[in-house]
């Protein structure tokens, strides 16, 4: 299996990988990678004339079809969409911007 990102292969237009990287790692130690998704959705609330802060949310779930190579004891049975497989779930504010998964 093939996952991440890999950072001598960053696109051309981007500054050298070594400061990339080197502001990635900063901003991971520091806790700022967590806290993103929060800042970012409470700029496009308020750039919607929003709160910042959500005052309700949605809970939404999946359900996907699992492979054969999915263990047994990680998968389910979704009765109301007769689907073998795993069901995942996230929160979403009325905007649908990621809230908790």
């Amino acid at each position: 299996m093939d996952n991440g990102i890999k950072w001598r292969s960053m696109p051309g237009d981007f500054p050298p990988w070594e400061r990339v990287y080197a502001f990635f790692r900063r901003w991971r130690d520091h806790g700022l990678v967590r806290d993103f998704p929060d800042r970012l959705r409470g700029q496009v609330r308020e750039k919607l004339g929003r709160d910042a802060e959500p005052t309700a949310a949605v809970i939404d779930s999946q359900s996907v079809k699992a492979d054969a190579v999915v263990g047994s004891d990680s998968r389910g049975f979704d009765g109301a969409k007769l689907v073998n497989g795993l069901k995942r779930h996230v929160v979403v504010d009325t905007l649908g911007l990621l809230l908790g998964g």
